[in-house]
């Protein structure tokens, strides 16, 4: 009777996991469902050259763990002028990652002056390898794939001057 009852548990338990499993798996993102997800004007960012400006911007802003973590993932598209800016409130060296970005980005680091230190070109969506720059950077600018050589985006030469909407 004992050896019967073993044998129930068990296959209570399997039955329960193998439920639960199904479940998760029914709440994961389908890559091809398309999700809505606005963007949300927080501020404007100009792209210079030579005290020249070569672009202008409507950013959303990362600024906290949470939005940094987030990032542009689920996107399912991003105008030409906009793009996300990421403020950190000091020097980092983390890679980036591109889980659940479904769109192409340039992934620009840029350092504490404002300059443009590196730039990871023509990300992948849903890459999981994650880039880094080669030295600290205190902000990253992420925008649509290819967009960094259209605007003549270049290291060491080009800066950011952004505003925040109050």
């Amino acid at each position: 009777m004992k050896i019967i009852l073993n044998l129930l548990f068990v296959l209570v338990l399997m039955f329960t996991f193998s439920c639960k499993s199904e479940t998760e798996s029914s709440t994961q993102v389908d890559r091809n469902e398309p999700i809505n997800i606005e963007f949300i004007k927080q501020g404007e960012l100009s792209l210079i050259n030579n005290d020249s400006i070569i672009k202008k911007l409507d950013i959303e802003l990362a600024k906290t763990d949470n939005k940094r973590a987030i990032g542009l993932m689920n996107r399912n598209s991003l105008e030409e002028n906009q793009g996300m800016l990421f403020v950190f409130q000091e020097d980092n060296m983390s890679g980036f990652y591109m889980k659940d970005t479904r769109i192409s980005l340039d992934i620009i680091y840029l350092g504490e002056d404002s300059t443009v230190i590196s730039i990871s070109k023509n990300r992948q969506p849903f890459d999981l390898n994650s880039e880094g720059a080669p030295s600290p950077y205190r902000y990253v600018l992420e925008v649509n794939g290819g967009m960094s050589d259209a605007w003549g985006i270049k290291e060491g030469v080009t800066k950011i001057n952004w505003t925040e909407n109050l």
